[in-house]
């Protein structure tokens, strides 16, 4: 075979190869992968709402991760489970939580990342003013099922204008 066919052969190997990821990628973020995981997140605000810290968990896989405000990580469903049981018996027990999708992203056919934006209002830590954070998501689907893999909060500074995502909220009463 000559250097030019070796070549030849090589170059369209590189196209096939590219073309394929192409498509896996077009496949990625069906509508009804976008309506699994905004479903999740307003799944997420009802389990909050109704301090149902098991249906909470229950959004993450078992080695789910969740990093907290704070800067503490949370490892595994159990652990999320319990932590997130424990201040809605303290300081979250009065509180509600309104969230908002403001970006959700397919990385590819099985993982995507969602940012919402979050105003927390009824918690002790901050009786009189909402807590406003974006949490960031990682969702993956492991056999056939979107879940949190992998996940932060992360609190604004009271002098962080609103996005209109927050506008948004606000609008609902959050």
């Amino acid at each position: 075979m000559s250097t030019e066919v070796g070549a030849a052969f090589a170059i369209a190997g590189i196209f096939v190869v590219v073309a394929a990821a192409g498509q896996r990628d077009q496949s990625a973020g069906s509508a009804a992968d976008r309506e699994q995981i905004t479903a999740t997140v307003a799944r997420w605000e009802a389990a909050w709402n109704t301090h149902d810290m098991t249906a909470f968990a229950s959004l993450f896989h078992d080695d789910g991760v969740w990093v907290l405000w704070t800067g503490d990580v949370w490892t595994g469903r159990r652990a999320i489970e319990d932590g997130h049981a424990a201040v809605h018996k303290t300081i979250f027990r009065n509180s509600i939580q309104r969230e908002h999708i403001e970006e959700l992203t397919f990385v590819g056919p099985d993982a995507a990342i969602v940012r919402f934006c979050s105003m927390l209002t009824g918690s002790e830590q901050s009786p009189n003013e909402p807590i406003r954070s974006r949490k960031f998501v990682v969702v993956t689907r492991r056999r056939g099922v979107w879940k949190v893999s992998w996940g932060q909060n992360t609190r604004l500074l009271a002098d962080v204008p609103d996005s209109e995502c927050f506008a948004t909220l606000r609008k609902r009463g959050g």
